[in-house]
C-alpha cells in the first residue's frame, strides 16, 4: 500500500495543500478521526472533491494530522505550504 502524505498542525496555523495531477482525480484533506473513518469504509467528512485541472489548492486548519488523499490519478505531485 502506498504511503499516505499527511502533515502535523500544532498551532492555529493554515496549511495548504499543492496537488499537481496527472488526470482527473478526487483529492482530500482528512483530519485523523476522519481519515480513519475513509480507511474502514465509512461515512466522513472531507476538504476538497472532484478535481479536473491541476494545481489544486486545498487549505486547512485545525490542530492535528492532516492527510492528502490522491484517488484517481495515478501519478501526482504535492506540497504543503
Amino acid at each position: 500500500m502506498p504511503s499516505i502524505p499527511y502533515v502535523d498542525i500544532s498551532d492555529n496555523r493554515s496549511v495548504t495543500a499543492v496537488v499537481e495531477l496527472s488526470k482527473a482525480s478526487d483529492v482530500m484533506f482528512l483530519d485523523q478521526n476522519n481519515y480513519n473513518k475513509y480507511k474502514a469504509g465509512r461515512d466522513c467528512k472531507y476538504h476538497g472533491g472532484h478535481y479536473t485541472q491541476s494545481p489544486v489548492r486545498i487549505t486547512v486548519s485545525g490542530i492535528g494530522r492532516w492527510f492528502l488523499v490522491v484517488v484517481g490519478s495515478g501519478q501526482y505531485k504535492y506540497s504543503f505550504q
